[in-house]
């Protein structure tokens, strides 16, 4: 006849027996992702909603596409496309060309804006940025995410190029009813390549080493024009903008030596009259997606 302490003894290690075979059976039932659609948002500025290169640049706009590219274990790649949808006040994110988590374990995803660069790696700087769409379609936005599959994932986006605004002004005795034509900004690079560091997960841009380039900006707002450059260093007296009124040719050179740096927008003043042509750099609006750099006013 057993013991009180023998049936309780037994008692505790059918229990035990019965929690392993339990535990084992959820570890073989446990749910992957694999195969299962990515579901992934993307953020400019802490933004959940393209952004509008010209405004704060922290807002999608409808029918912005996106390029999601996938890396797992020995390098396999695979590539989706996610389209920015916004009806009835509401907005989504909806897959045009579907990605799915591939095997386990940790992977990076790279997003980037366009969405047709071939290359996430490599951007090639647009030399014609005309008009509003081609210089929308110059304002590289990129973002990384590196860990394990999830349910959801939302990839923080951030402008990488420099963004250059000039607010000009044509004297009007000088130069009756005439008004400034074929703007350009100088970049001092044209290309430039990215990194992945899964360590600190960052998509790093390397050091520019493309040659320079003269880029057509875009005129707007009626005494405007912007381009978009690559981050480089300019020096005091380099010519940074050229410009024709009527058949003449100007240009304006920097005052002092300026670092542009990526993400950041910045807006000059240009005065033009028979004898002058000055250019200073002013101070910006605090915008979401662009970072403005304006706690100091340039001489």
């Amino acid at each position: 006849m057993k013991t009180i302490k023998q049936r309780i003894s037994y008692a505790v290690m059918g229990l035990m027996a019965m929690g392993f075979t339990a535990c084992t059976q959820n570890e073989d039932m446990a749910p992957t992702l694999k195969g299962q659609e990515i579901n992934a948002t993307f953020s400019v500025g802490g933004m959940q909603t393209r952004v509008n290169t010209l405004g704060h640049g922290d807002n999608w706009e409808n029918e912005d596409l996106i390029s999601v590219l996938q890396i797992f274990g020995d390098e396999t790649t695979k590539t989706g496309e996610y389209k920015y949808v916004e009806e009835n006040g509401l907005y989504r994110w909806e897959p045009t060309k579907k990605l799915r988590w591939e095997n386990v374990g940790k992977r990076d995803l790279i997003a980037w804006y366009p969405y047709d660069m071939p290359n996430p790696f490599i951007y090639n700087l647009h030399i014609d940025q005309s008009d509003e769409t081609k210089l929308k379609a110059a304002d590289l936005i990129n973002g990384y995410w590196y860990d394990v599959p999830k349910d959801y994932v939302d990839i923080p986006m951030k402008h990488r190029m420099s963004m250059v605004t000039i607010v000009y002004h044509v004297g009007t005795a000088d130069y009756p009813n005439m008004d400034m034509s074929e703007p350009q900004v100088y970049s001092k690079h044209n290309s430039v390549r990215f990194g992945r560091d899964q360590i600190h997960g960052q998509f790093e841009m390397s050091t520019p080493t493309g040659n320079p380039d003269w880029v057509e900006a875009c005129k707007h707002d009626g005494d405007m024009f912007s381009a978009i450059v690559i981050p480089g260093s300019y020096k005091t007296g380099e010519i940074f903008v050229k410009f024709k009124i009527g058949d003449k040719n100007f240009h304006a050179k920097m005052k002092s030596d300026t670092d542009f740096e990526e993400g950041k927008r910045y807006t000059y003043k240009l005065d033009v009259g028979k004898d002058k042509v000055e250019l200073t750099r002013i101070s910006v609006d605090d915008l979401k997606g662009w970072d403005s750099n304006n706690e100091e006013e340039l001489k």
